[in-house]
């Protein structure tokens, strides 16, 4: 069968499909594929062994990056404004710095450096940006002078603050704590609740009494303890849910001193809560969540300064613009919220104010003078607008993430294959729209880049004609010369 034109052909698609899955995307070893490919006997026919397979792994690591090259010179050169995040991860003895599309997800540059100052991410970064044709317009990252510096002297444009740092550093000051005490409270109410079922019948009355008091006692401490787990969960997600362009309770419009004032209510209340429980501020937390404030409201600055320009470019009368602003743009905008989260209760959330926003939209009479036709194009760029707002560089994080795992499984992570990897992320990884990063930035078709991989191969590998095994045998002996 493998012999034929059509089995020789899917027996070179299976062992390329597995190398670029598996032994590329996964970080499975030679070793181990070896392994399989033996298992599912074809080396019979194909050379698995696992130095002819990390010849032909190291051979699609030379060529992924030769496929983005072609791909981006294809591009057409215009001017393309993003809203980029910035961070910096560790492994090893080694760092990389990352800058990505935070609206596409491409990785504009993943890159091993020796430091993280302005002067090395400006050296990086400047002709990979110009060379694409690429202007920053905002940047949000974590409060590193570096990259901050990147933003307003490198991009000359505004820094924002990362939402998810931001509940980060409330979740590690209070969150641990808060939550040993709810445990501890629950478990001295069992231990009250077990010592007074176990009371004989013949105990007094004044140890009776004394166990019921306790058990009393106890439950109040829980009932106590969960009140303010509950108040510290609502504020730390109130940092969320306060981030947004609309308000979520009716959505109108926010503006950043909204934003600013909402926010330093929930500090208080965080205040308010460590107070309570006595719990110190040793690494003064509190007063880097304020420092962020008013940069995490900037995020939301930036975004109503676009949207005005973009309309304006439209040049749209009066009552168009305040329609689409207003009563349009927060139904699309809480939809795409209520899409992209897993989390149950802000799911819920935002699907009531998309709900309220919907209503309102049916109940618009400038709603009713539009044709179907009108009604999707405007659809079209709310969609646009919507996508464009970025709070969070959580994406940057999962990536860290799925690297570091790649890092650690398999002992390591080498320059060429960081950059095969990039290639993957950006023109590989498909969303469940069927769009890839670069698809999404490029707003262009590229080439499959497992199919163009699969051509530039060439042949498998043949098997080697390996001899017989040779066993010695310990009770032959030897003839030795005189």
């Amino acid at each position: 069968m493998w012999e034929t034109e059509a089995g020789s052909a899917w027996l070179r698609l299976l062992v390329f499909a597995a190398l670029y899955v598996f032994g590329l995307k996964a970080g499975v070893g030679a070793d181990t594929l070896s392994l399989f490919f033996k298992m599912i006997r074809i080396d019979t026919h194909v050379g698995v062994s696992p130095a002819a397979l990390r010849t032909q792994i190291n051979k699609m690591e030379v060529l992924l990056p030769l496929f983005q090259e072609e791909c981006e010179k294809s591009v057409k050169k215009q001017r393309r404004k993003v809203v980029a995040g910035l961070d910096e991860t560790f492994f090893g003895n080694f760092m990389i710095l990352v800058l990505m599309d935070l609206r596409s997800g491409y990785l504009l540059l993943e890159d091993i450096s020796d430091d993280r100052c302005y002067e090395t991410w400006y050296k990086k970064v400047s002709p990979r940006l110009e060379s694409l044709g690429i202007e920053v317009n905002h940047a949000i990252s974590d409060r590193a002078k570096a990259l901050i510096k990147v933003a307003v002297t490198g991009f000359d444009c505004d820094s924002g603050a990362d939402l998810f740092h931001a509940q980060q550093d409330m979740s590690r000051w209070l969150g641990a704590k808060i939550g040993r005490r709810a445990a501890n409270a629950e478990k001295q109410l069992q231990a009250a609740k077990t010592k007074e079922s176990k009371v004989s019948k013949t105990a007094t009355m004044l140890k009776i009494s004394d166990l019921k008091a306790t058990r009393i006692t106890a439950e109040k401490e829980l009932e106590k303890a969960k009140k303010t787990q509950a108040d510290y969960h609502e504020n730390l997600q109130g940092i969320g849910d306060e981030v947004h362009p609309f308000s979520l309770n009716d959505s109108r419009i926010n503006n950043a001193e909204k934003v600013e004032h909402q926010l330093e209510l929930r500090a208080q209340a965080f205040e308010k809560i460590a107070e309570e429980q006595e719990i110190n501020d040793h690494k003064g937390m509190m007063k880097k969540f304020r420092n962020q404030i008013q940069p995490l409201a900037v995020s939301i600055s930036f975004w109503w300064l676009w949207v005005r320009e973009t309309l304006q470019s439209l040049e749209l009368d009066t009552d168009t613009e305040l329609w689409l602003t207003s009563t349009l743009l927060p139904v699309v905008y809480w939809h795409q919220k209520m899409e992209q989260t897993k989390n149950c209760n802000s799911k819920a959330s935002y699907r009531k104010a998309w709900e309220v926003a919907s209503d309102k939209l049916k109940a618009a009479p400038f709603s009713e003078k539009l044709s179907i036709s009108q009604m999707q194009q405007w659809l079209t760029l709310a969609e646009n607008m919507a996508r464009q707002f970025q709070r969070s560089s959580s994406a940057v994080e999962g990536r860290n993430g799925c690297l570091s795992q790649m890092y650690h499984n398999g002992r390591g992570l080498t320059e060429r294959r960081l950059n095969a990897l990039t290639v993957i992320h950006n023109y590989g990884v498909k969303r469940e729209d069927g769009t890839t990063a670069a698809m999404r930035l490029f707003d262009t078709e590229f080439p499959d880049l497992f199919s163009w991989l699969l051509n530039e191969m060439g042949e498998l590998p043949l098997p080697r004609n390996s001899s017989k095994r040779v066993f010695s045998n310990p009770l032959k002996l030897l003839n030795v010369p005189s």
